[in-house]
């Protein structure tokens, strides 16, 4: 121990002296009350009485204190012991990259891993107003962790604050031992000589382009194994600084990478506004160069041991730290890498688990992971796993599905599903100010791959703390520089600034992951109303509502989100697009065109694939839609409309076993949508195995239970019991309507209105459907494309005026809408033409119905009206053949009423054409199906007396 110096200080013991520099002595020391090792650093005797060496050891701690990060050293405590001034610090181990260089140039690759640390804790402390101004060798130490921390900001200063009374300039002896390499002199310029900018040679006042410099010539040093600005005296090496005097480092070693001199060359020009203006920006070139050629790792490196040539005996110990970033005006951003892990490779996925809040303040509740969420899902590269796949793990784990995903069991979730890596982190409030905490962890090994954090200033400027903090994680999982540049929107742009928007759009996104379609509306409705500019919010309340058979107001959200398309991440843009052209504009190339590019651009979202298997359900192009089903499915497994729309597509396709399979797929994973029930219910009907109460039992009071009315107000028509037919349709009406969803309910209403044209008696339907469409167009005046079921009923039964404006309205609103050129417009024309008995006017105009005449959202109408074209002109065979297709795709609307009316129509062409077997055959198929229709049925009470008249006829 140093004569005069106490053994104990305060309630820490001295050890052992571990470094002396021009104004301290470091001790080791054990923290008696906790039961720690850590460093101590006493003021020299002969320096307690100077007050500007006081004022610089004082600084040193309040500064440093200040900058939480890190790679920059953790201050515990500054205090006074009779009259003797000490810094208290964290132990660490490792040596001084001046120790490292010793063993001559490192290889480039870890310059710039290490240059990427002290950048980082440099934009900390310059977003906080404090410059360094002795950045250098002796005062970065790399850990046996591999980690940088930047040492005494003893003449650091606030950038807006004064310097110390008198300057000092910190000379390192060439060729001396470390120990000696900080004495100091007082002086005009403030730093060490060999590693000042020229603005700090000159006298001149240091900002953070200082220390950039300063940074530059050590990135030299260790990249040439030289000084940038050499020479044997103070005055020598400062005429060089000031000129820029030095060789490129290419010339010294010409293993150094382009990428690399570059970024040194630029740091360390004479002209500040020539230099790199933040660390920030200089971390862009450093991620960039370290994916360059001739600078990726060679793992048979090893430890920093090994790459240094550094023995562990000639390691020293000391006792400093690092934790995070702060700043006065916003936001500062830190991250580290605790391990050097494989990238993430091509198939590989991400949990997101959860963020805790431990704020205390419910507005972050929730926010966080979907702010987490949208900012990962940005990127091309990171497959994340959908929210119902891990709710359908947590289901097999014997949880609930919507269990908070703490650390411990979303690493159990990431491991049952086989993934690599999970991302999840805190906030905590710190005083006024919030800190924020991202970890992206190995799931098998449990290892932190990387943790980043960031500590923000307002509570609205958390979400830009969060994004910054998600984009570093992007790169450490092994995303390109220009992958993120391209798809890294801010997180206030691509969602909201407004935390409570956010807050009520996690809501919804929550109602809709438990199947609450109609629950969800009112939370992205609040959000919208918090935030106008709010684009994912219209988007996603076009999507709920075109689920919902709302068009006009899913039409209306969709425009409004395609307006603020710019305001959204790239992903989001497309998805946008794609919706702009399926609700607004109706054209279905474009649609297609942008799910293609969306499809291409993000190889691992299962949203675009699964979107065209729904477009491909709707033209009739079924093989094509079970492609894109399966690879939506390929994409996320278990996805709950991926499995809805393959199940659709093979219904449609006449595959009712496998369409069961798949919708009891969907039901054992609990996924199952409205729709999936629905089709269940169907195709039990269709079997007749008596299962079909069940999903009767399961839609009741639920929210969407129209969808299970409706069906069976479907199968009511088919077998002909009209009324209980009409009395279901308006139940779902009404239940819709209670619900707030009119659109839906005019649908409802229009289907009633086709039934009673096709079966009414034509002298009484006219009168029938105009009043039922009268009562839609009230319930809904402002439909979207009207239901092509209500122009075409109007055509039938002779309203040819009111049709006809239903067609022209649509043609008005929506010129390239391609639903209005294959189905809307051809079937009303053929209706009024039939119904005029002008047969090849009809059957002209289902001419371009063809290519998606067989498509879900045609409902089979256009080929049964082809079929009573033909048969009207006494083309029987035609006319055959054309029912005959109706029946043979029964599948893609199972009880669609023109299906019985098809097996009408063969009936009576086969009669026609003197073909009384078939004919019979034909009826009595007929007679089985409405076998319990209403007394009175029109169509029945017709087909009988034919069928009578056909029996007194010989074969």
């Amino acid at each position: 121990m140093s004569p005069g110096i106490p053994s104990v200080i305060s309630h820490y013991r001295l050890r052992a002296p571990i470094g002396e520099g021009g104004m301290a002595v470091v001790y080791q020391a054990e923290d008696l009350r906790l039961g720690r090792d850590v460093a101590i650093k006493l003021l020299r005797l002969d320096a307690i009485g100077a007050e500007h060496w006081l004022a610089r050891f004082e600084r040193e701690a309040r500064l440093a204190s200040a900058l939480k990060h890190p790679h920059i050293c953790t201050i515990h405590e500054l205090g006074e012991h009779d009259g003797q001034p000490f810094i208290v610090m964290e132990r660490l181990e490792g040596v001084t990259v001046r120790q490292c260089l010793q063993s001559g140039p490192m290889p480039p690759e870890r310059v710039l891993e290490l240059a990427r640390q002290i950048a980082d804790a440099l934009d900390a402390a310059h977003r906080r107003g404090i410059v360094h101004r002795d950045i250098k060798p002796a005062n970065l130490f790399v850990t046996d962790g591999d980690q940088i921390k930047i040492l005494d900001f003893g003449v650091a200063k606030l950038a807006r604050g004064e310097g110390p009374p008198t300057g000092t300039v910190s000379l390192e002896p060439l060729g001396q031992p470390e120990a000696a390499a900080d004495l100091t002199r007082t002086g005009a310029a403030v730093g060490t000589v060999a590693y000042m900018s020229p603005e700090q040679a000159r006298g001149l006042p240091a900002d953070a382009r200082s220390d950039l410099f300063s940074l530059g010539s050590v990135l030299y040093e260790m990249s040439t194994g030289q000084r940038a600005f050499g020479g044997d005296d103070a005055a020598r090496i400062l005429g060089r600084i000031v000129n820029g005097a030095y060789l490129p480092p290419r010339s010294v070693n010409p293993a150094i990478p382009e990428a690399l001199d570059a970024i040194i060359r630029r740091l360390i020009t004479v002209d500040p506004e020539q230099r790199y203006q933040t660390a920030a920006d200089l971390l862009v070139d450093i991620d960039a160069a370290l994916r360059a050629p001739g600078c990726q790792r060679d793992p048979s490196n090893g430890t920093s041991a090994a790459v240094y040539g550094l023995t562990r005996r000639r390691r020293v110990a000391v006792w400093l730290g690092a934790v995070t970033a702060v700043a006065t005006t916003g936001v500062a951003a830190s991250v580290w890498l605790l391990q050097r892990a494989a990238p993430l490779a091509e198939r590989d996925s991400i949990v997101i688990g959860s963020m805790e809040n431990n704020t205390g303040d419910a507005d972050f509740d929730g926010v966080l992971v979907t702010a987490v969420n949208v900012q990962l899902s940005q990127s091309p590269f990171l497959d994340i796993v959908p929210e119902r796949r891990l709710g359908e793990t947590l289901r097999l784990m014997g949880r609930t599905a919507d269990e908070r995903l703490t650390h411990a069991l979303a690493r159990e979730v990431c491991q049952r599903l086989g993934v690599k890596a999970m991302v999840d982190g805190s906030l905590a409030a710190l005083g006024r100010n919030y800190v924020l905490l991202l970890n992206a962890t190995d799931c098998l090994t449990g290892q932190v791959i990387a943790r980043a954090q960031a500590e923000a200033t307002t509570k609205p400027s958390v979400l830009t703390a969060l994004g910054g903090l998600s984009k570093r994680i992007r790169t450490t999982l092994g995303e390109s520089l220009p992958t993120i540049q391209k798809f890294d929107v801010p997180i206030e742009q691509a969602t909201t600034p407004s935390l409570a928007a956010l807050k009520a759009y996690t809501l919804g996104l929550e109602e809709r992951r438990r199947g609450r379609e109609l629950e969800s509306i009112a939370f992205f409705n609040q959000a919208i109303e918090l935030d106008r500019q709010f684009a994912s919010a219209y988007g996603t309340l076009s999507t709920v509502y075109g689920g919902l058979g709302e068009w006009r107001r899913s039409e209306d959200s969709a425009r409004h989100a395609y307006e603020l398309r710019g305001r959204v991440s790239e992903r989001e843009r497309l998805f946008i697009e794609y919706q702009y052209h399926d609700r607004v504009t109706g054209n279905a190339d474009r649609a297609a065109g942008a799910l293609q590019l969306w499809k291409a651009a993000y190889p691992r979202d299962w949203r675009p694939a699964n979107a065209l298997a729904l477009a491909h359900n709707r033209t009739g192009q079924y093989a094509r839609a079970e492609a894109e089903a399966r690879e939506a499915l390929r994409r996320s497994p278990g996805q709950a409309f991926a499995l809805s729309n393959l199940a659709f597509a093979y219904q449609s396709m006449g595959r009712y076993a496998d369409a069961r399979r798949v919708a009891d797929e969907a039901v054992a994973l609990g996924v199952e949508t409205s729709p999936t029930r629905r089709l269940l219910y169907h195709l039990a009907v269709l079997a007749g195995d008596g299962s079909a109460e069940t999903h009767v039992a399961w839609s009741k009071d639920r929210p969407r239970e129209f969808d299970i009315v409706s069906a069976r107000a479907e199968v009511a028509g088919y077998e002909g019991r009209v009324r209980e037919a009409s009395d279901l349709y308006r139940r779902a009406a009404d239940i819709a309507t209670a619900r707030g969803l009119k659109g839906t309910a005019s649908g409802y209403l229009a289907h009633i209105a086709w039934m009673e044209a096709l079966y009414g008696e034509r002298r009484h339907a006219a009168d029938r459907v105009s009043r039922i469409i009268a009562a839609a167009e009230d319930i809904e005046s402002r439909a979207t494309i009207p239901r092509f079921r209500a122009a075409a009923a109007l055509g039938l039964v002779g309203l040819v005026a009111e049709a006809q404006a239903l067609v022209r309205r649509a043609e008005h609103r929506y010129p390239e809408a391609t639903f209005l050129r294959t189905v809307l417009s051809p079937t009303t024309r053929a209706a009024i033409a039939l119904q005029q008995g002008r047969a090849d006017a009809a059957i002209d105009a289902l001419g371009a119905a063809i290519p998606t005449e067989f498509g879900t959202i045609a409902g089979l109408v256009p080929g049964y009206l082809r079929g009573e074209a033909y048969l009207q002109k006494g083309l029987l065979t035609e006319a055959i053949a054309e029912y005959t297709k109706v029946l043979e795709h029964r599948g893609v609307s199972p009880f669609a009423p023109v299906i019985p009316m098809a097996r009408l129509g063969i009936a009576r062409a086969h009669a026609r054409a003197g073909d009384a077997a078939s004919s019979r055959r034909a009826y009595d198929e007929l007679f089985a199906i409405w076998k319990h229709a209403d007394a009175g049925f029109v169509p029945l009470a017709a087909a009988r007396g034919e069928y009578a008249a056909l029996s007194s006829r010989p074969d």
